[in-house]
């Protein structure tokens, strides 16, 4: 976030020169950016004239790189909240403390595979905001947060959205939820909820148009997975899932095993994996490549990291949605 500084706001009352001292403090953090707009006027302000000495140091630098700021096309420090008066620098105030949350139905799985989506594709400050020191620090830049499923999700959305409105300023959210689609283009009613939901608030909610997050496991870290002794007998089945088309990758249902990879009864569904030979099929039907608990097999994406290449996950990712994922979470924070 960038919160762009108005000449009014350096000579303002009391409650303002505090409100953006809690603001400097956070860009001391390094979680967000200053603009100081009219930087000449710094030092007759009375945000300067108060400030001790190694604060005033900080505005100086401050101020010159205002002077010679490039303007951006894409985050992170996209956002720029403009701060002027007493109502602005309250709002700031809050924003400024407020941590990019990230809801998933599972921060477990669908948390494994945003964080590999973003140390593959997002820009170093990204990484740094969302896994370094900016993460660490109370309140973080950047948290990622699950009530269990759809439903639970809709309701800790609707909540935050409660939240922010109570604080005085808009959510920091971007909402992140699967299509458990069993073909292309098809999107169950409770994602399709949530979705309708952010967009009619204006939150962020890149589409992952894939069935779940483990339908984005890309060729390298499965077979890095099943190469790890011990897991012979898993084997076969990576290499029948392995041998799917593309389509049929993004929607194969993995969960249960004894179950049917798709369902016979739907005819997109059926039409989708009409190729698939029998032995292939029969080998899914047995598989649980879903896994559970510390075995969820979407944890290779982290166990097995070495593995997972930019050229690999778009590859799985073929139709950008991770990366559009990516580049949504880095405009907001």
């Amino acid at each position: 976030m960038r919160f762009a500084v108005q000449p009014a706001a350096m000579d303002g009352a009391e409650t303002v020169l505090n409100a953006l001292d809690a603001i400097l403090l956070r860009v001391e953090d390094d979680i967000h950016e200053l603009e100081l707009l009219q930087a000449d006027e710094l030092e007759a302000s009375a945000w300067y004239q108060l400030s001790r000495a190694d604060r005033r140091k900080l505005l100086e630098q401050i101020a010159e790189a205002s002077l010679h700021r490039t303007p951006r096309a894409r985050g992170p420090h996209l956002r720029r909240v403009e701060v002027g008066d007493a109502a602005s620098a309250a709002q700031a105030r809050s924003i400024a403390h407020a941590p990019l949350l990230v809801l998933l139905e599972n921060d477990v799985s669908d948390g494994a595979l945003v964080e590999a989506a973003l140390r593959i594709f997002a820009e170093p400050t990204t990484i740094e905001l969302c896994f370094g020191k900016p993460s660490k620090i109370e309140p973080p830049a950047f948290r990622m947060e699950s009530r269990g499923g759809n439903g639970e999700l809709k309701k800790r959305l609707t909540a935050c959205i409660s939240e922010a409105a109570a604080r005085g300023r808009p959510p920091r959210l971007v909402v992140v939820t699967d299509s458990d689609g069993e073909w292309p283009g098809e999107v169950k009613k409770d994602p399709q909820a949530i979705r309708d939901q952010c967009a009619a608030e204006g939150i962020p909610c890149p589409h992952l148009n894939k069935r779940t997050a483990e339908n984005y496991i890309p060729d390298a870290v499965w077979n890095a997975w099943a190469a790890v002794p011990g897991r012979t007998n898993a084997v076969p089945a990576v290499h029948a899932l392995l041998r799917l088309s593309p389509d049929q990758r993004d929607h194969v249902r993995m969960l249960d095993s004894g179950k049917s990879p798709w369902d016979k009864d739907k005819p997109d569904a059926a039409a989708l994996f009409q190729s698939v030979s029998a032995a292939d099929e029969a080998v899914l039907r047995e598989a649980h490549l879903k896994g559970t608990g510390t075995s969820m097999r979407i944890l290779a994406l982290r166990d097995h990291s070495a593995a997972l290449t930019p050229i690999d996950l778009r590859t799985r990712d073929q139709h950008g949605d991770l990366l559009n994922l990516v580049r949504q979470i880095e405009d907001e924070l």
